[in-house]
């Protein structure tokens, strides 16, 4: 039976064996129930633009950089600054690559977060906790209240 919890965690990652250690420290954390993965950067797109899904109440958004097709990481990113209500949404950004240019360029689009493959556990939840901050920084105090249906 599928989980009715909302979508909190969208990991974008095309390489199985990354897709699963990431997932593990996931479920350490206890937040397996609330994950959807996407291996390509188009349907990643498509998701993330989509209204039905409320992709804004995300609490990071995992992305492997160096994806193979849909322009890759980099445009996924630009695009996802470029939409209004995906603006603020934290982003981790994973990949095993140190080139100067890539960093700039995620810095530069404000990624909440740059991690190194494999990703630790302590990473992760360094990760996550960052993505946090960034999020409550980035949103009025209206929008923190929480509901009380």
């Amino acid at each position: 039976m599928k989980s009715s919890k909302p979508i909190r965690i969208l990991i974008i990652e095309d390489n199985p064996e990354d897709e699963a250690l990431l997932l593990r420290q996931i479920r350490k954390a206890q937040l397996d129930g609330q994950v959807r993965v996407i291996a390509d950067g188009n349907p990643a797109l498509n998701y993330l633009t989509d209204a039905k899904y409320r992709c804004e109440d995300l609490v990071a958004v995992f992305l492997k950089l160096n994806l193979p097709t849909g322009g890759g990481g980099i445009k996924l990113l630009e695009a996802i600054r470029g939409a209004d209500r995906l603006k603020h949404l934290p982003v981790i950004v994973m990949t095993s690559s140190n080139a100067r240019e890539e960093l700039d360029k995620c810095r530069a689009l404000g990624v909440s977060a740059y991690v190194s493959k494999p990703v630790s556990f302590s990473a992760f939840v360094k990760a996550v906790a960052d993505s946090f901050h960034f999020r409550r920084d980035s949103i009025s105090a209206a929008e923190m209240v929480p509901d009380m249906d």
